[in-house]
């Protein structure tokens, strides 16, 4: 049972990695600004929540004795970590060694939409002028701060799927 938790977390996990590449490839191919977005954000962690559940459905399904919190929390873990891992792996190869003048300009924008925002709420341009220049001076795209994100994202991720192999967890019939 162990293999086929790890087998649907994994197919699971390329789906996730898959569409997350799609959205990558979509927004660098059609505007970079959507980088920039907040709903371009929202849609990505939807599509990672929808993804998960659907493993851990999927396990739950397949699973002929009771599915515990550990089966559900396991299958979450693996698709998280594979879609993520290959989204990452995808956005340091094209923006630090396929194209990396994109970066510099998804890092234009971002800057510039900050400002905006901030203007917005009314924040002081002290305030202002300190946070864009260490917005610029902290190149987001290196290979470095990816992989710090990814590990940052990945501690978010684990705290959402205690939620959810808590919903999809079955009680031991044998602990009654």
């Amino acid at each position: 049972m162990e293999n086929s938790l790890k087998s649907i977390g994994t197919k699971y996990g390329v789906y996730l990695g898959i569409a997350l590449i799609l959205m990558t490839v979509i927004a660098y191919a059609f505007n970079l600004a959507l980088f920039t977005k907040w709903w371009f954000g929202i849609i990505s962690f939807l599509l990672l929540i929808v993804i998960s559940i659907m493993a851990v459905r999927d396990a739950k399904k397949q699973t002929s004795t009771y599915f515990s919190f550990k089966n559900a929390f396991t299958t979450f873990f693996i698709t998280i970590l594979i879609g993520s891992l290959l989204a990452t792996l995808f956005s340091i190869l094209l923006f630090s060694f396929i194209d990396p003048e994109a970066a510099t300009a998804v890092t234009e924008l971002t800057v510039e939409a900050t400002r905006e925002m901030m203007l917005n709420f009314g924040t002081p341009q002290a305030a202002i002028d300190e946070a864009l220049a260490d917005m610029q001076a902290d190149n987001q795209f290196s290979v470095l701060n990816q992989l710090k994100k990814f590990i940052y994202s990945l501690g978010f991720y684990l705290i959402i799927g205690l939620i959810i192999a808590l919903i999809f967890r079955e009680k031991d019939p044998t602990k009654a």
